[in-house]
């Protein structure tokens, strides 16, 4: 008797800590076709929503939408394709300027190419050389 006590109380506890716990799900759909394409979505009683489509092993773009625990509204939104995944959303953190001494280093190199590295790409580096001075 002394443990279902026990047990009861832990578990109200983790309730009130959790009150995500009791959502419930207000919808939900999934589709998956022959061609390997795809969509699926959902939303919970306690705001959560998402979606998702996309071609299985290919590619996919999705969103999601919640409320952070202090209150914040959250919205993501993202990509997974040959270029990797690439999630956008106010919350997310976002790159930094370049620290002085790596754009020094990455404009020695333009000015002195390797000559002996066959995937060296100028035209990469002059890219992110670019990309980072943006960020200055």
């Amino acid at each position: 008797m002394f443990r279902l006590i026990i047990v009861s109380a832990l578990a109200a506890v983790a309730l009130a800590q959790n009150p995500d716990a009791e959502a419930q799900i207000l919808s939900s759909d999934s589709v998956v076709n022959p061609d390997g394409s795809y969509a699926w979505n959902y939303e919970t009683s306690n705001g959560i929503r998402a979606q998702e489509e996309g071609v299985g092993g290919q590619s996919a773009q999705g969103s999601a939408s919640w409320t952070d625990r202090d209150g914040t509204p959250i919205q993501l939104t993202y990509v997974a394709d040959v270029n990797g995944f690439q999630p956008q959303g106010a919350h997310l953190p976002r790159e930094g300027p370049a620290p002085a001494h790596v754009l020094k280093t990455l404009e020695f190199i333009r000015a002195n190419p390797p000559k002996d590295d066959p995937n060296f790409n100028i035209q990469a580096l002059e890219a992110e050389i670019a990309r980072l001075q943006a960020l200055q």
